[in-house]
């Protein structure tokens, strides 16, 4: 059985405490099929990680991106085939 849980928040300040974004609960031992795109509030794809991967660190294509709340999608498909979508947001904080 796998609980995933979604942060509503990440720092990336590099102090190693919330540095990334990443589902918890999940990995591809559970659903070896996913996908993972995160957005602006203008709905533009910012990050597509793979559920092994440590996290997004809050950058687009090599710059730092401010403080401000982000969207995810995430389709989650375990090894029985059964499909399991969410959607939510979560807050990237900085300080200022």
């Amino acid at each position: 059985v796998s609980v995933v849980e979604f942060p509503k928040f990440f720092t990336p300040n590099n102090d190693g405490i919330n540095d990334t974004w990443a589902i918890k609960g999940a990995n591809s031992s559970f659903f070896p099929t996913s996908q993972i795109h995160i957005f602006n509030r203008f709905g533009k794809v910012m990050a597509e990680i793979n559920i092994d991967n440590p996290g997004w660190n809050g950058t687009f294509n090599g710059k730092t991106l401010p403080s401000d709340d982000y969207w995810f999608s995430i389709r989650l498909i375990d090894r029985n085939g059964i499909l399991r979508e969410r959607k939510g947001n979560f807050s990237l904080l900085r300080n200022q």
